[in-house]
């Protein structure tokens, strides 16, 4: 059906009138084709407030007793001789946190800190490693 079809084209295609038709409304179909774009449809525009977070301007109790406790700690670490540089910046790190109001932040160094120093305090009951 397909060669029957191409036979039947080239038959019409044959004389110079016909070909200037097919090529005229070709080129019609062309740039009609072109016109009938479908409009994109446009989008609203959302804006969205800004949020204002509010800052906190007061620790947590318990964050706050972390970290007297860590203070204290490294302190009497320090006393006996067996403060870990470890403890320190841990402590640094809390008082950090603590300027930055994160009661959360400062709570966990705080702990890390106290832990360090009890550590370091129970090292000291311990015989000394003999290489």
């Amino acid at each position: 059906m397909t060669i029957s079809l191409f036979l039947t084209t080239s038959e019409v295609c044959s004389s110079p009138s016909t070909r200037g038709n097919i090529l005229s409304c070709g080129l019609l179909a062309v740039f009609l084709g072109g016109c009938a774009v479908q409009e994109v449809p446009k989008l609203p525009v959302v804006v969205v407030p800004d949020v204002v977070v509010p800052k906190l301007i007061a620790l947590s109790g318990e964050a706050d007793a972390a970290l007297q406790a860590a203070e204290q700690g490294v302190i009497e670490a320090r006393v006996k001789r067996a403060l870990w540089t470890a403890a320190v910046e841990e402590l640094k790190r809390a008082r950090a946190a603590a300027q930055e109001f994160d009661s959360a932040a400062t709570l966990r160094h705080a702990r890390e800190s106290i832990a360090l120093c009890e550590l370091s305090i129970a090292q000291l009951s311990k015989p000394p490693v003999k290489w």
